[in-house]
């Protein structure tokens, strides 16, 4: 098998039709700002943040920065740092949250990194680092690429390493195949693909949670996962109410009222990461 001849990006994009179809991700990630604005990721943050080289007088750029989990104390490690995220709302919770601990070596940037030109919208930077924040990128080369271009000396993903088992419950709730293909190891090897020889590292944090403010809430992000795909695979009436039970079954109310899937094992991800030297 001539494995050049392998697609990884239709691999990549057939995963972002399955899971996310044409979602507006402006739009989906604002919704979603209030929710990923708490400290329940620190046990990620921080390990994360370990395994990046930085230096005091070196410049970073953080894709896809949601509230600010590794921009803050990246910027606390650098120079300076661009937060270059496409929705608003978790600038604002970013800009926030940075005023709080009195970071102010701050650029923010509301843009998606996939239209940003590199040296126009968004300048180069020793370090380049992109967190979970391509899950909803169809041209995954591009999204790499612009990493590439972007980093003057080493360019870091990280994306996760096991499985879903809230999604797959879903779909087997639902009697749906689950057809999830988004996985670190395509990231990897369309590196490979593309000349670029990259590092790989699992480790794993806490286990983590999906929270909502109410199982209304959840019904109503998770039918419009399946409405915004537009396959002609929204959910029926007897769907919806048997993913009503899936989730009264599944997530567990909290203290605070809100309502939560825990996973009981160890989350697992993969850093993946590569040095611009030995690439050139």
């Amino acid at each position: 098998m001539d494995t050049n001849k392998i697609d990884w990006s239709a691999i990549w994009r057939d995963g972002i039709i399955f899971f996310a179809g044409k979602a507006d991700k402006a739009a989906s990630w604002d919704r979603a700002a209030a929710r990923w604005n708490n400290e329940d990721a620190a046990d990620y943050g921080k390990k994360v943040i370990k395994r990046i080289k930085l230096k005091p007088d070196w410049t970073a750029l953080d894709v896809g920065c949601g509230p600010g989990l590794l921009a803050i104390p990246m910027a606390k490690r650098c120079r300076h740092l661009t937060a270059l995220d496409v929705s608003s709302e978790m600038l604002k919770y970013l800009k926030q949250n940075a005023e709080k601990k009195n970071v102010t070596n701050i650029t923010y940037i509301n843009k998606a990194f996939e239209t940003a030109i590199i040296g126009k919208d968004v300048e180069k930077h020793d370090i380049v680092v992109a967190s979970r924040s391509m899950g909803w990128e169809y041209n995954l080369e591009r999204f790499l690429r612009g990493m590439d271009e972007a980093a003057k000396k080493r360019a870091y993903v990280v994306w996760g390493a096991g499985d879903r088992p809230f999604d797959i419950g879903l779909y087997k709730a639902l009697g749906r195949p689950y057809g999830e293909t988004r996985m670190y190891i395509v990231i990897y090897n369309l590196l490979y693909q593309m000349g670029i020889r990259a590092n790989i590292e699992i480790f794993q944090t806490e286990p983590s949670a999906i929270t909502y403010k109410s199982i209304d809430e959840a019904m109503s992000e998770l039918s419009r996962r399946f409405e915004r795909r537009n396959t002609n695979e929204e959910l029926t009436q007897e769907e919806k109410n048997k993913l009503n039970n899936y989730l009264k079954e599944t997530l567990t109310e909290t203290i605070d009222g809100t309502f939560r899937f825990n996973h009981k094992k160890p989350t697992l991800h993969a850093l993946i990461w590569w040095d611009k030297k030995l690439n050139n």
